[in-house]
């Protein structure tokens, strides 16, 4: 009886660090200095975009060869419950949120493989993928998107150092948000 009950319990601390880190990405996405420095748009799906810069932060990290997959697996299912609770609240019908739902993790999936692959490419690589994905209806200058590139990168960097039990306490540690120099005109 005492196993099940240490499962239980092992099951509940699992779910709440998802829960931790996916509230933690939330609230990092939501720093005021993405949107009024590094020109995210401040909208619905700027938000959303952001908010998956930082799930593919969290899941690379989560996802190495010392990472855990599971606990990835469980942020990932709060995301998306989240997402759904924010579109019932928002006085969408289900066969709405379906499809919304739908387009969204589409949306993910081809965002993680676009940031992969321009974090192995480079910075102009993936500069050019959050382009295409985040900044895909805002004008960016220069010194924006390669200020988020740079943070990217030390995101990446920061996580890779952080300890993997500290994560799966629901503690993760994003970098300061820069602030982009400004170029004269």
């Amino acid at each position: 009886m005492l196993l099940l009950f240490g499962w239980l319990k092992k099951k509940d601390r699992n779910q709440s660090a998802a829960f931790d880190l996916y509230t933690a990405m939330v609230t990092q996405a939501r720093q005021p200095v993405f949107y009024s420095k590094l020109g995210v748009a401040d909208t619905l799906e700027g938000r959303f975009d952001l908010i998956l810069v930082h799930a593919f932060i969290l899941f690379r990290r989560l996802k190495t060869e010392n990472g855990d997959k599971d606990l990835a697996q469980k942020v990932f299912d709060v995301m998306f419950a989240d997402l759904d609770q924010n579109m019932r609240e928002m006085g969408i019908g289900d066969v709405g949120i379906l499809k919304r739902i739908r387009k969204m993790s589409e949306s993910y999936h081809g965002r993680i493989v676009a940031y992969e692959e321009g974090v192995q490419s480079g910075a102009a690589e993936l500069a050019a993928a959050l382009s295409r994905n985040l900044y895909a209806d805002t004008e960016v200058r220069d010194e924006q998107l390669m200020a988020l590139v740079g943070y990217v990168h030390d995101a990446l960097t920061m996580l890779e150092k952080q300890p993997v039990s500290e994560i799966q306490n629901g503690d993760v540690r994003f970098p300061a948000v820069p602030v982009p120099a400004v170029t004269a005109n």
